[in-house]
């Protein structure tokens, strides 16, 4: 069997999410992009940035964001991974899918999120925005900053992955 040609595409703003993408990559044999929104970065003024993506996520103000450097057209099979910000997809994900032509059929997305909203909204919305559904997602719940089991979560959705393929 052929291991399908993989790219993972993420925005992260703590490292929670890149921290699962980093891992799901190798265990996948993946290539990695992370969507740059220099609107949302920590920083001095990090707490005023999450202020700011909390209001600009409900009002649908999606952000600029630079180029990837990877085109997705060249890949089998894509993974979206994005934090939930007040019950969506971060904006820097939905600025990626608005402005990206319809990817391959195979796609796949992981969210991490706080507890505050429950993940079917946001894989929702991001299937409605790429016209397709998205038949494999993992959904990890943050505790207190940390990504409980998150290697065990991250294997068996790639087991899931590679046995799909």
């Amino acid at each position: 069997m052929t291991r399908s040609k993989t790219l993972i595409i993420f925005f992260s703003r703590t490292g929670r999410t890149r921290r699962l993408a980093q891992r799901l990559a190798q265990l996948l044999g993946a290539d990695v992009e992370e969507i740059e929104c220099p609107r949302y970065r920590l920083g001095l003024f990090g707490w005023w940035r999450y202020l700011r993506a909390g209001f600009n996520s409900v009002q649908g103000n999606v952000p600029r964001i630079k180029d990837l450097q990877k085109n997705p057209a060249d890949y089998d099979r894509i993974l979206l991974g994005t934090p939930i910000w007040t019950s969506y997809p971060s904006l820097p994900i939905r600025a990626f899918l608005k402005d990206t032509p319809k990817l391959s059929a195979n796609v796949a997305a992981f969210l991490t999120y706080g507890g505050q909203s429950e993940p079917d909204k946001a894989f929702n919305m991001m299937a409605d925005m790429l016209g397709q559904p998205i038949k494999h997602r993992l959904a990890i719940k943050t505790e207190d900053g940390k990504l409980p089991d998150m290697d065990a979560k991250a294997a068996r959705f790639a087991n899931i992955l590679e046995s799909a393929a």
